[in-house]
């Protein structure tokens, strides 16, 4: 992993055998999105945790789940390409692709079409990440593989009966995430707002987010820490100042925005910005 925590990779190789050991899955427990593209030979995934193996053959796109211990065993000369996301990240819960997990799918068919063309011209041209603009369009491969997880979960036979309210919450969310810092009398983000907002009751709200092994204060956290982190190194960021990008990405005062970066990523954010530049 980069120190990001964020990347994409391309692996070509003859031969490879992995094993995600239990030691390793504890070092890098902040990541919590895999997505895989086999884009030749094939490759087998076997979990440690009772699942049936994967099977990738030529052209197949798999979810995975960097929490569970697994063996990876490929058969021959391969290429593949791989997308590694902190959980904030994404829009999409881990607890909630669940139901993709260990079913791959075309990666020539619907949204995968576009969202796997994009990532392979992306990584075909390497000039594109080594520019000034390389974090933005990282994160635009982001979002159009978040689209395509969406897509899949949406054509799975098995839906949680709460994902229709959770998706309503988690997109009002998203939407507010900016601009308000916490404890302003117009915050948006608070659990009676957003519970208001998509027409459920508060303690609703919270055991949605607490089902899917997470709070609601925390959700809300990471995504305005990963966008703020985004921020730090994003061109169009360049002329604010820390305080400016803090506030505008809902944290109350510099202290508080420099104390949670640390928290989450072990730095402050001028050392972060520093490095990226």
């Amino acid at each position: 992993m980069d120190r990001t925590e964020l990347d994409l990779l391309d692996v070509d190789a003859v031969h490879l055998s992995v094993a995600r050991t239990p030691a390793e899955v504890a070092r890098t427990a902040a990541t919590r999105h895999i997505v895989v593209v086999q884009l030749s030979g094939t490759s087998v995934l076997t979990p440690a945790d009772g699942h049936p193996p994967v099977r990738l053959e030529p052209g197949m796109v798999s979810y995975g789940d960097p929490t569970v211990s697994y063996g990876w065993e490929f058969d021959g000369p391969f290429r593949l390409m791989m997308l590694r996301a902190p959980r904030a990240a994404l829009p999409l819960a881990p607890a909630a692709l669940r139901p993709v997990l260990g079913r791959p799918f075309p990666a020539d068919r619907g949204y995968a079409r576009i969202a796997v063309r994009f990532a392979r011209d992306v990584l075909d041209d390497a000039a594109l990440l080594a520019g000034s603009s390389g974090s933005g369009i990282l994160h635009d491969v982001v979002g159009v593989f978040s689209t395509m997880l969406a897509e899949q979960l949406a054509a799975a036979d098995v839906i949680e009966p709460t994902e229709p309210a959770f998706r309503r919450a988690t997109a009002y969310i998203s939407a507010h995430l900016t601009g308000t810092a916490p404890g302003a009398n117009a915050d948006p983000l608070r659990v009676t707002t957003i519970a208001e907002a998509v027409d459920i009751s508060p303690r609703y709200l919270q055991a949605l987010f607490h089902e899917r092994d997470m709070s609601v204060t925390g959700w809300i956290r990471e995504r305005r820490l990963e966008l703020a982190r985004q921020a730090l190194v994003d061109p169009g960021w360049a002329d604010a100042d820390i305080l400016q990008i803090a506030l505008a990405h809902g944290f109350a005062n510099h202290s508080h925005f420099t104390r949670s970066f640390r928290a989450a990523f072990g730095e402050t954010p001028s050392a972060w910005r520093r490095a990226a530049a």
